[in-house]
């Protein structure tokens, strides 16, 4: 089975290293790669203390060869500050997620590890506990209010999401996204205030999200307009209002859509958007890049804010409650 993400960078003609002797599993930044981040004009920005008690995490797929690395950043916004490195029970990460427990979720494909979806506590350096019976290949992950644990997964170029109680290693539901074809790549998730979960799934070089309504093993189209709006994805978003956030990575933007609406409202951009998309309930966006950098997008902006900086392919991103 082939995986399907890496045709996927190679037809849209950007190259991603899998890996990578940039760091060792007891690697540790030094001072001048803690403060190594810059606004978007360039210029570097000093570094005060967390003001607002939320952390950044950003899935980097190198490290060692064939095995990732999950970094921790202060996410002021501002002032992103680095806090420390995550690096066991990382393979490849590239979804991630937080639940309202803060627990963080790390959706890692596989490479010199098996495939997993890794949970770590708040502020935990290693794994309570990992889930590996999959169908495919994990690529984004999400965990409802119940913290049941949904996978997007890659299964022979078609898109399938499995859901997992609570300490589960056994799926209760398999649904079958209904979206597949050449350059498969599953793109991020999210829930709408609904409690339905959207999916978005890349297939033909073409963006399609679908909605799985709260129980069901059933997914239906969600009909925004991508095409025509030339959004490619990956990465996607939902904030507290209902508005759909939808990056496309060939026009380097994020989209908002209102709740209800097919077309776009507003554009964010520029925005280098190979990578995943976090949105929080207030609207802000922390776009992963696909290579050294996440974007950072106060809400209701039009441009970015802020470019952090990281020696990383920043795959995805996550930002604690």
């Amino acid at each position: 089975m082939l995986n399907s993400r890496g045709a996927v960078v190679a037809i849209a003609a950007f190259t991603l290293t899998a890996c990578s002797n940039l760091a060792s599993s007891t690697y540790a930044p030094s001072g001048a790669h803690a403060q190594n981040i810059s606004n978007v004009n360039g210029s570097v920005k000093s570094v005060p203390k967390n003001t607002s008690g939320r952390v950044l995490y950003i899935a980097d797929i190198d490290g060692q060869p064939g095995v990732g690395q999950i970094h921790v950043y202060t996410a002021d916004m501002h002032n992103p500050q680095f806090i420390r490195m995550i690096t066991t029970g990382t393979g490849r990460p590239f979804g991630l997620f937080v639940d309202s427990k803060n627990i963080l979720y790390v959706a890692n494909e596989p490479n010199k590890y098996p495939a997993s979806i890794a949970e770590f506590e708040p502020g935990a350096s290693s794994p309570f506990f990992s889930i590996t019976n999959f169908k495919g290949y994990p690529g984004s992950v999400a965990v409802d209010a119940k913290q049941n644990v949904y996978v997007n997964e890659s299964v022979q170029d078609e898109g399938f999401v499995q859901v997992f109680a609570p300490g589960s290693n056994t799926p209760s539901r398999t649904i079958d996204t209904g979206i597949g074809g050449y350059a498969f790549d599953p793109g991020s998730m999210a829930f709408d205030p609904h409690g339905n979960l959207l999916v978005a799934e890349q297939a033909r070089l073409q963006l399609h999200i679908v909605k799985i309504r709260p129980g069901s093993s059933h997914a239906t189209p969600l009909n925004l307009d991508l095409q025509g709006n030339n959004i490619t994805g990956p990465g996607m978003g939902v904030d507290a209002a209902g508005n759909i956030y939808v990056a496309s990575s060939g026009s380097e933007s994020v989209s908002v859509f209102p709740p209800g609406k097919t077309e776009p409202v507003r554009t964010i951009s520029p925005t280098a958007a190979y990578g995943l998309t976090w949105v929080t309930p207030r609207g802000a966006v922390f776009q992963a890049s696909g290579e050294g950098t996440v974007t950072e997008i106060q809400a209701g902006s039009n441009s970015p804010s802020y470019v952090l900086s990281c020696q990383c392919s920043a795959q995805g991103a996550a930002v604690s409650r």
